[in-house]
């Protein structure tokens, strides 16, 4: 998988910035998805321009980037202290924690949403018939982090490829511990359900959910 990199923009005169920075923990800043940080106090019409706002340095990630980065300040990292932490989502079906403040670090930790063990990919954009999102599909709505529990919940779609049968598809949430990104409450949980009705694909008048065809909403 070829390495992507997404930019660290910020004020280039204040690389220590994101202390005391407020919280995003969602899409769009908050549940109503306004996209407005009404309590911001570092930049300012003033510090936003080309002298001093600008390009920081990169993250370096394993696939495309949908999803809306994450960011919480003074994260308590076991063995390595306090950091202000940018959490970021891939269609690789990966996840990543980095430093905030030290772009062009490795991350702080990183894991891979694909069991190995069962064999699974990425579920390539030709399957979707999605003309936005190229070239696979993983993770594209953004994860939402639970401040109370420290769990970063993520929906990753997933499959299993067949030669001689129709490949397996998968809709899975997980719950990955912020501090570690390691699985929380028993691992992850495969979406289902179903629905009486006759739509299309309903079998005996019930309709299943489909994980290739169903999209998930913003976060």
């Amino acid at each position: 998988m070829k390495l992507l990199r997404i930019a660290c923009t910020a004020i280039a005169l204040s690389p220590g910035a994101g202390r005391g920075a407020a919280q995003v923990a969602t899409s769009q800043y908050d549940n109503l998805r306004t996209g407005a940080t009404l309590g911001e106090k570092a930049l300012t019409p003033e510090n936003v321009n080309a002298k001093q706002f600008g390009k920081l340095g990169a993250f370096q990630v394993d696939g495309a980037v949908y999803a809306q980065p994450l960011f919480l300040p003074a994260v308590e990292i076991p063995g390595r202290g306090k950091h202000d932490v940018l959490f970021v989502a891939t269609e690789h079906d990966s996840v990543y924690a980095f430093d905030a403040n030290r772009p062009n670090d490795p991350p702080l930790w990183h894991v891979s949403l694909l069991d190995k063990q069962r064999d699974e990919e990425t579920v390539p954009a030709r399957d979707v018939q999605c003309p936005f999102i190229q070239p696979e599909v993983g993770i594209t709505s953004t994860p939402v982090i639970d401040l109370q529990s420290g769990t970063l919940y993520v929906l990753a779609r997933t499959m299993i490829g067949h030669f001689f049968k129709d490949n397996k598809y998968f809709q899975s949430l997980h719950a990955l511990a912020i501090t570690t990104g390691a699985e929380k409450f028993g691992g992850a949980k495969q979406i289902a359900a179903s629905v009486r009705g006759r739509g299309d694909g309903n079998k005996n008048g019930e309709v299943q959910f489909d994980p290739l065809r169903e999209n998930p909403r913003a976060a």
